[in-house]
């Protein structure tokens, strides 16, 4: 199936698969030169292209499936009119807006989503793409993402020694059995009439998920009143803006004008390198999804 799907103005396809690292990840793959990315699956990969403003999608199954799929990786359902009237006065901001900023990649799933994002929890960039490496080989089909049933089948002392996951073993597999089993219904998560401090808050409830991976994920799901704070934001904002105030008090001070936006007013600040030339790196020492 090929089809096109209309495009939100100001969009920009290479800004929102760079937006942040999940296209460094399988089952991810990106193009840059050629425009084209990749999702790796059981059935085969669906793959994106930008045709001339408007977003081809390929891949097997039906329409309305592969088109829910394009909008939610592409965030297309994100409105930021209210962030840009925000904007006035910080013309950098609207810049890197009007390039294309501000939509975040998503997995086709939120789930693989959260799995992500408790990988990347205290470890290196290269840490967090080695184990969602050996996740999709012990547990995935085709090179898919695994199914939230296909990890709950695996014991967590299997999970720690074949993934390499460490602590975040017992974490991921009582994830995954909650979720399989029904217990735990993520589209709570994604509902946007639910406050973001209560997502947070069920986010933390579960085990491994911390306040970083919770602001994480808000970010992703385009949800922004908080700033998932990591070692990588703390580095990136003290380059551009040294100071002897802690990061955290800094950071919540400087942002503070653009109210339920200012998660994405600190993260287009730190990233508008990225689209201006210089190519995102997470690793280092340091890392951030």
């Amino acid at each position: 199936m090929r089809f096109a799907l209309s495009l939100p103005p100001g969009f920009s396809f290479d800004a929102v698969v760079r937006s942040h690292g999940w296209y460094d990840l399988p089952p991810f793959s990106y193009d840059r030169r050629r425009g084209v990315l990749a999702i790796a699956g059981s059935r085969g990969a669906i793959t994106f292209r930008d045709a001339r403003g408007r977003l081809e999608v390929s891949g097997p199954g039906g329409r309305a499936a592969l088109a829910r799929v394009a909008r939610r990786v592409f965030s297309l359902d994100l409105d930021l009119a209210a962030f840009d009237a925000r904007l006035v006065d910080a013309p950098a901001l609207r810049r890197a807006l009007a390039r294309g900023g501000g939509r975040m990649l998503r997995a086709p799933t939120l789930f693989e989503d959260a799995v992500k994002m408790l990988l990347t929890t205290n470890c290196s960039w290269a840490a967090t793409q080695g184990m969602v490496v050996r996740l999709i080989e012990v547990a995935g089909e085709g090179g898919a993402f695994p199914t939230p049933a296909a990890i709950a089948r695996i014991r967590p002392a299997t999970l720690r020694s074949r993934v390499r996951c460490g602590y975040r073993a017992p974490a991921l597999s009582r994830f995954a059995r909650r979720v399989d089993s029904g217990r735990l219904d993520l589209s709570v998560w994604e509902d946007g009439d639910t406050p973001a401090e209560r997502v947070r808050e069920a986010i933390i409830g579960e085990h491994g998920f911390g306040p970083y991976a919770a602001e994480g994920l808000l970010r992703i799901l385009g949800r922004h009143e908080f700033f998932a704070v990591d070692s990588w934001v703390r580095m990136k904002y003290r380059r551009m803006y040294p100071g002897r105030a802690k990061v955290e008090r800094a950071i919540a001070r400087r942002y503070a004008r653009f109210g339920n936006y200012r998660g994405l007013a600190l993260w287009l600040d730190l990233t508008r390198d990225w689209h201006e030339g210089d190519v995102p790196s997470w690793d280092g020492g340091e890392k951030s999804p």
